[in-house]
């Protein structure tokens, strides 16, 4: 998500083409040095052995081929595992960064779909674990309302049933993947959400 900034940092100042070019053909490029009267000075230079889809990615960043969503938050303080053959991000941080002042690109809005996209690989991950068999990992938030006893982490295979499975709803499953963020923050973000879908 910030690819575009990263991008802008290592530009050059005072770059030798329009950031433009990276875009472009040598061909192109010519072209549009022999209607431009501004002159750019600097070590910028085009890199000619990228394909045209290199190019847009180095732009744009890596997401427009599919790949998975990368953490809105720079710092990355958990590994993904890999739990029945499904890489499981591990759980998005709460940003600590917000404004309140209604940004178009919330920071509560990015971690919202963060946990989502989290939320959902837990759950095709608990449905491989159950399919192939064996254990949850310790201390990586084990989707307790879609994993039998048996695919518990021992952590909380011991525990009894109405201490695990008290609340089965969709509703518990999601106030579980939130975590201890306050509700004042879950409203904000579907608020946000709300308001950036009406617009």
């Amino acid at each position: 998500k910030y690819d575009y900034y990263d991008l802008v940092l290592r530009t050059p100042t005072h770059p030798a083409h329009p950031i433009e070019a990276s875009l472009m053909t040598p061909s192109e490029l010519t072209t549009l040095k022999k209607h431009t009267k501004t002159r750019f000075e600097g070590n910028y230079h085009i890199d000619t052995t990228l394909t045209p889809e290199q190019r847009i990615e180095k732009v744009f960043g890596g997401r427009i081929k599919g790949e998975a969503p990368k953490s809105s938050s720079r710092i990355l303080r958990g590994k993904p595992r890999v739990i029945a053959g499904v890489t499981v991000p591990a759980r998005p941080d709460e940003p600590d960064n917000c404004c309140m002042s209604g940004c178009i690109n919330c920071v509560w809005e990015l971690f919202e779909e963060d946990l989502k996209d989290w939320n959902e690989k837990r759950t095709i991950a608990a449905k491989a674990l159950v399919e192939k068999g064996g254990r949850w990992p310790e201390d990586f938030y084990a989707p307790v309302q879609k994993l039998p006893r048996d695919n518990l982490p021992l952590s909380l295979a011991k525990k009894d049933d109405a201490e695990l499975y008290g609340d089965s709803s969709d509703k518990a499953a999601e106030d579980e993947s939130w975590g201890n963020v306050p509700m004042s923050f879950r409203v904000f973000a579907e608020l946000e959400k709300k308001m950036k879908a009406k617009k």
